[in-house]
Order: C-alpha cells, then structure tokens, then sequence
C-alpha cells in the first residue's frame, strides 16, 4: 500500500492487544529501495515482506534499516537478507544485542548524521535514544518524511522501560525532533502522523504532565512504586500494570539523576531545596 511517493506500507496482521497495534513496515523507493525495519521472526510475517518486495521487481532491496533491536523490528532481517540480498543497517549501540539475541548481524554500523543514498532519495540517521539506547529515526530529506520506530506511536505512548530506557534520554530526543521540518511521521506502530509538530510537543507535554504527577504524590508521602502507581492509575486493566509500575521507574530515574529526589531502599522522596 503506497501511502506516499515512492513509500509503502507493507501490510500484516491488524492484531492489537490492548491499543498496542502489529509492527509497521515500510518500503522506501528511489533507483533503489531501503526498508524500514523488518517486522517479527515468524515465517507469515517474512514470507508477506518478501513476496511485497518481489512484486516490485526489477527494483532492488538494498537495505534493511532497523530502527531498534526489538523483536518486532528486527525479527525478519535474516529472512528478508537472505531472500532479497539487502545490506542490514543500525546504529553501532545496536550490534551487540542484535547479534547475541537475535542472531542478527549489523552490515552497516551508522552514527547520527550518517546519510544512506538509495537513488536520488537519501535517508538521514537521527540518533534517539530513550525507548532504547540505540534507537534511530530516519528522515527522507527530500519529501520530509520521518520514519519514527518506536520513538513515537501512531495513537498513544511509547513505553520507556527502565533500565534500557531512559525518560531524559527520551524527552531530549523529542526535542530534537523539533528541529526538523517534517511533512508526515511514519510510526512503528499504528497509523501515520500528519500534524507532526503538534505530535511531538503533545507528547513532551504528557511526559512533563506525568514528572509533575509523580513529584506531587511524592509532597504527599506516597514514597513506593506500588503507591505511585496507585495514584497515578487508578482505573487502569491489571495487565498493564507491570508497564505502569516500568513507567513511573524511568520517571523516578530521571528525577534521581536530576537530583531532585533522593532513593532509600524502596522509598523515594523529594530533596530539600
């Protein structure tokens, strides 16, 4: 499905659990084609990527870019390598857990800044960690489309999971986004983004809103995850607390760093000023 010039979303499953919707990838076509991301491992999954690629012959696969070495982005990299012949490109901080985990090997090792051609159209790396320490997005400079990952999400927000996550990590990524002029955000989950800044500052504000939660329970004497959590969310489904409690973690994280509240054991609490 062309979603815009010269860029496809190749269709999978419409699964969702809980609002978190199937991995999206996407074709990027010029002279040659760059893919971004790789979907899951499972053979359905690769097989739909492959015989998509194929049906645009003669054009060539020349490279996987993997947004950020999560199973549902880097899972089908070896299939579609090995049918396609395609170079598997992500950021240097991304090899070594892709090759013990995944089994994945990085052909291409990319830094911020870093640019791949792919025939007239040309994809900038942007370095953005926060959802993982080696998460990139990718900016088409020609029609200004960013490809986001996990970085930021078609409907809702991404998880920042403590330890690998990091929220001020996150949130200066954000930032630097607002750098750029962008025309249409192609997340990894969900559907595309067409109000871009608005998104962005929308999401900065949110994780502003949640610190400024997390500090006032804490005036309160709710000192313990547990207790954050429950004040925090009270209506939430219990199957997402063990995400809620992540959250609120890489919030007291940051806050810690920041040297705003202090840590004893389980208890956190505010730092005199």
């Amino acid at each position: 499905m062309e979603i815009a010039p010269g860029v496809h979303s190749i269709p999978m499953s419409t699964w969702t659990f809980m609002g978190v919707y199937a991995p999206n990838v996407y074709l990027v076509a010029g002279k040659e084609a760059a893919l971004i991301d790789s979907g899951f491992e499972d053979r359905n999954s690769a097989r739909t990527r492959i015989e998509y690629i194929k049906r645009l012959a003669p054009l060539k696969l020349a490279y996987i870019v993997v947004t950020h070495p999560h199973p549902d982005h880097i899972g089908g990299c070896r299939a579609i390598k090995k049918a396609t012949g395609a170079q598997i490109v992500m950021h240097s901080l991304a090899a070594d857990q892709a090759r013990s985990k995944y089994r994945v090997t990085g052909d291409i090792l990319v830094e911020d800044g870093d640019v791949l051609d792919i025939g007239g159209i040309h994809l900038e790396m942007i370095y953005t960690p926060g959802h993982s320490p080696a998460s990139i997005c990718v900016y088409v400079r020609e029609s200004k489309i960013m490809f986001a990952g996990d970085h930021i999400l078609g409907i809702g927000t991404t998880v920042v999971d403590a330890p690998d996550g990091d929220m001020k990590q996150y949130i200066d990524s954000l930032k630097k986004l607002l750098k750029y002029e962008i025309s249409l955000i192609c997340p990894g989950h969900g559907p595309p983004i067409h109000e871009a800044e608005r998104k962005i500052k929308e999401l900065i504000a949110h994780r502003r809103e949640r610190e400024r939660q997390v500090l006032s329970c804490l005036r309160q004497g709710r000192r313990t995850v547990t207790r954050l959590v429950a004040e925090i969310y009270p209506e939430l489904d219990q199957r997402l607390l063990e995400l809620a409690r992540r959250q609120v973690l890489a919030h007291l994280r940051k806050l810690v760093r920041e040297n705003k509240i202090a840590v004893a054991g389980e208890e956190y609490a505010l730092r005199k000023q």
